[in-house]
């Protein structure tokens, strides 16, 4: 049987050069390949098979990356998901994929997984057996050695050739809970081709990959994790900030770094830094910095212009597969850009009715894919239906325009949809648990600004009639359901009392009519 080929063979780099950086050290290329076959080998013996679903909840580390690269390795679909999610939000996702293993270095994790009789492979403490218990019966696993013991037990054979693992991500898509997105061309091609064809990023992004990449976000965040693996397979060693911190950034960005990625919300941080702070920096050897995931106000992105130069790179885009993507010299020729479409694809405006809109007009972003269908959503065919206007043409519900040479400026999005430090809350999720609680009546979530994280999540309430009567506990206590139910940064920052809720004569809840009487003429769009 073929075998893989080892990983610096795919990247065109030397073994002995470093591949990976944390606060504790490096490893090099060829130890990576090593432990990484090593994970594949011990994931086998856990009694998966190619195919098997795992999920990734750890922290920023080597080990993340080690564990992500050896699932796929090894044939499996890994789904990183956020290490703030609270058991029910995790429970949902290792119940809507059949998740055969959770590799972790958290509580929440470990505690969950517990409940769900799933087996844990735990980055500090080793192999977790599960007790079968529920989380109510009490966490119960047992660690008979510690991970790195475990790892060096196990074979350090190159894999098959042909399995064909994936990173699969969940999205709250178009609404609602999250969902997997699976992409065709993520199955159809072994993990070592699939990994060498990921350097392409790089240069669509015009990234250079002759110098390491810092990653400042959290490991599980898509788009970050998608670049920081496209320069890894183009040979970049990858630097991990161990946890976002803007001074901290700033001192790792001046050590030789030169490329990085980064959200508006960071931008805000660091401008913030007291002006010593701010006058230290020096970063010679920086020449990129990939910014996407919320809207950036011109006023933001020119000061940063200003004090880093034209090194900027926004991109627009979604784990669906759309991207568009504006160099710093594009985006000074038409402020508010978020540039063109890229990999082959067309950005088309369309209005509600499907209708076809020309330049200027503003409407439904839809991205056209030559290919047709390349994805859908696991388990969830009709979500699937809803973001494809036919075989090729797919949308998240964001709204836009093209300018006359097909630059994309993004002028809002679906109502629904709140994003805060860059990361995506869908409201109907908080407005499940808010429904269900007997102090609650009515409820309705949106957002408001937020200097720092562009904006925050406010939920405007209808007190039963029991609660009415003692409002200040019954908050209280809707606050403690938020805070045990909820991620930290899907919590209501804000609870606005009313006697009803906008809805329309069938009972439509009318969202934007509380968000419009919130937010007034201060859109996070407002160029």
């Amino acid at each position: 049987m073929q075998e893989a080929p080892p990983l610096w063979t795919l990247a065109g780099t030397n073994p002995s050069a470093p591949a990976l950086v944390d606060a504790r050290g490096s490893l090099s290329w060829l130890e990576l390949e090593a432990r990484t076959n090593q994970l594949a080998h011990g994931i086998e013996s856990l009694g998966l098979v190619p195919g098997d679903h795992i999920v990734l909840s750890a922290s920023n580390r080597r080990e993340f990356i080690e564990s992500l690269l050896a699932g796929m390795r090894a044939g499996m679909v890994v789904t990183p998901v956020k290490t703030g999610w609270r058991a029910e939000e995790l429970a949902y996702v290792l119940q809507d994929a059949d998740t055969r293993l959770v590799i972790t270095d958290g509580d929440v994790a470990r505690e969950t997984a517990d409940g769900q009789a799933v087996p844990v492979l735990d980055l500090d403490q080793g192999v977790g057996t599960s007790s079968g218990k529920s989380i109510e019966q009490g966490f119960s696993q047992s660690f008979d050695q510690g991970f790195e013991d475990w790892l060096s037990g196990q074979d350090e054979a190159p894999l098959p050739h042909d399995r064909c693992g994936v990173r699969m991500s969940y999205t709250s898509g178009t609404t609602g809970r999250p969902k997997g997105v699976m992409r065709a061309m993520d199955v159809a091609r072994p993990f070592a081709e699939a990994f060498a064809a990921s350097s392409q990023f790089a240069r669509i992004l015009e990234v250079p990959s002759f110098g390491p990449h810092l990653n400042v976000s959290a490991l599980f965040h898509g788009a970050p994790l998608a670049f920081s693996l496209s320069l890894l397979a183009a040979g970049a060693p990858m630097h991990i900030l161990g946890r976002w911190d803007a001074e901290l950034a700033l001192e790792a960005l001046a050590d030789g770094i030169h490329s990085t990625c980064m959200v508006p919300t960071m931008f805000r941080q660091i401008l913030s830094l007291p002006e010593d702070v701010r006058a230290r920096f020096s970063a010679p050897a920086l020449n990129c910095v990939l910014h996407g995931g919320e809207p950036c106000p011109q006023p933001l992105k020119h000061e940063m212009l200003s004090w880093w130069g034209p090194i900027l790179t926004e991109y627009y885009g979604m784990t669906e597969g759309g991207m568009t993507v504006a160099n710093a010299r594009e985006w000074l020729e038409r402020p508010g850009t978020v540039g063109r479409s890229t990999r082959g694809m067309s950005v088309e405006i369309r209005s509600p009715e499907g209708e076809k809109l020309s330049a200027g007009s503003a409407g439904v972003i839809y991205f056209r894919n030559p290919a047709g269908r390349t994805f859908r959503y696991r388990n969830e065919p009709e979500k699937t239906e809803d973001a494809y206007l036919d075989e090729g043409a797919f949308t998240v519900g964001d709204i836009g325009f093209l300018d006359d040479e097909g630059y994309l400026f993004i002028s809002g999005r679906k109502a629904d949809l709140i994003v805060s430090g860059g990361v995506n809350i869908y409201p109907a999720e908080i407005e499940d648990l808010l429904h269900g609680l007997p102090e609650v009546a009515d409820a309705c979530v949106t957002s408001e600004p937020d200097e720092i994280r562009g904006e925050s999540v406010v939920a405007c309430l209808v007190l039963a009639p029991a609660a009415a009567a003692e409002q200040t506990a019954a908050v209280a206590r809707i606050e403690a359901a938020c805070e045990q139910r909820l991620a930290g940064y899907k919590r209501p920052r804000r609870f606005l009392l009313r006697t009803e809720v906008p809805r329309d004569g069938t009972g439509k809840l009318l969202r934007h009519q509380l968000r419009q009487e919130i937010w007034g003429d201060r859109s996070p769009f407002a160029r």
